[in-house]
């Protein structure tokens, strides 16, 4: 048993974000996300800049929803249409395009 510190929606997006940033097919303590947080996983050797982690993460989400870009927008928390241009400006292709 567990008191949830947030409402509903705050558990289900959390919940979502488990399913996406999991490693494998079991979610583990590794993959946790306490308040949208992801607990680090290993050292980062290079720092990226913001503009290559969000390419990543955009291409993480769109490859864990199969390419659905409806969903993958929903995961995000951003309008269609603003990930429709950012898959422009970080050139990225997904299944039916």
């Amino acid at each position: 048993e567990y008191n949830w510190p947030g409402n509903v929606r705050e558990l289900e997006n959390t919940i979502e974000r488990l399913i996406v940033f999991a490693r494998g097919r079991t979610i583990t303590p590794e993959d946790l996300i306490y308040s949208n947080t992801i607990v680090p996983r290993t050292e980062i050797s290079e720092p990226m800049r913001l503009d290559e982690v969000e390419q990543q993460h955009i291409m993480r989400v769109l490859s864990s929803v199969g390419g659905n870009k409806t969903r993958a927008a929903e995961l995000l928390g951003i309008d269609r249409k603003t990930l429709r241009a950012k898959l422009k400006k970080y050139e990225i292709s997904s299944p039916g395009d």
